[in-house]
């Protein structure tokens, strides 16, 4: 499952998840946003994405609504 997440920047990243809600792969940060199942989502930034989302700087936005 991948969601759109937003940094307290401002910046921000699509976040990927499994079916127990584990975070398995991330990709950001994005420039102009495109269809969710276009990224392609890799571990290499999961500890940061992580680390993020405990400290409260990383959120997860619905962009559905807004359009």
């Amino acid at each position: 499952m991948k969601g759109y997440w937003r940094h307290d920047n401002g910046k921000m990243y699509v976040v990927e998840s499994d079916t127990f809600g584990q975070i398995t792969g991330a990709v950001g940060p994005l420039g102009d946003l495109h269809d969710l199942q276009s990224y392609v989502c890799k571990p290499a930034i999961v500890d940061w994405v992580k680390q993020a989302i405990a400290t409260r700087k990383l959120h997860r936005v619905n962009l559905a609504s807004t359009r």
